[in-house]
């Protein structure tokens, strides 16, 4: 059987997709909590590039220290329903994926900073943005929000007009709409993130009506609601 050692941090993050693909790969996952946040790993003195996730594959040993390297491993390695079937088909999915890379890295995590207060030095090494750097506060939230408006606008518009319906590539789930998914479920209901809903006077995503389809479908599968459980409402971030 195939298994493999996942370390990350006690968030949702870019861990949860990891976790949803290996449900639905039937791959044992051992999730491992790493410093600071955990002691089963240490990602300054175990990762090679010092970060989280990290991976191991048990059956062979293989390393990896990257995001999508590790989901487009698990997909190719260990094939099941979220595999690319052709060479086109994985373009597109890897370029929709890198949408949700994006906006994790430049709303998300940014939104990491002010939800903590902008205290925790782990979330801020790396950083592509400091989101406190100029303006405080009030400025960041109103900056990111309009950030969170304009990268789904774009998306929306872009599924709108190419006919999407219930997933990003036609009728099969891949693993960007499970991106998508955690991305989505994460401004909707993690704590933290009540003061992008606070800015939007609601549900962030109200008004992308194709991205809540997919999300929603996305939900439905069971191998993501065993695997999700209440993590989005139990997590901070």
């Amino acid at each position: 059987m195939s298994e493999i050692d996942l370390a990350y941090l006690p968030v949702v993050g870019r861990g949860l997709q990891i976790k949803i693909i290996c449900a639905m790969h039937k791959i044992k996952l051992n999730y491992l909590l790493s410093k600071p946040m955990g002691d089963d790993f240490d990602k300054d003195n175990e990762a090679p590039f010092g970060t989280v996730p990290w991976m191991k594959d048990l059956t062979n040993g293989l390393e990896l220290n990257d995001s999508m390297a590790i989901v487009q491993y698990l997909v190719s390695k260990y094939t099941g329903p979220l595999t690319p079937k052709n060479p086109e088909e994985a373009a597109k999915i890897a370029m929709y994926w890198s949408w949700s890379q994006d906006y994790y890295s430049f709303v998300l995590s940014p939104f990491h900073d002010i939800i903590t207060g902008h205290n925790e030095p782990f979330w801020r090494n790396l950083r592509l943005t400091d989101t406190l750097a100029e303006g405080g506060k009030d400025t960041g939230i109103a900056n990111l929000t309009k950030l969170h408006s304009t990268r789904s606008g774009f998306l929306e518009k872009h599924l709108s007009s190419s006919g999407v319906k219930s997933f990003l590539t036609g009728d099969n789930c891949s693993y960007a709409d499970i991106f998508l998914y955690t991305c989505v479920r994460t401004v909707q209901e993690a704590g933290g993130f009540g003061i992008l809903r606070d800015a939007c006077g609601g549900d962030p995503f109200a008004d992308y009506p194709t991205i809540l389809g997919i999300s929603e479908e996305v939900g439905k599968i069971s191998e993501v609601i065993e695997t999700v459980g209440s993590q989005f409402k139990d997590c901070p971030i």
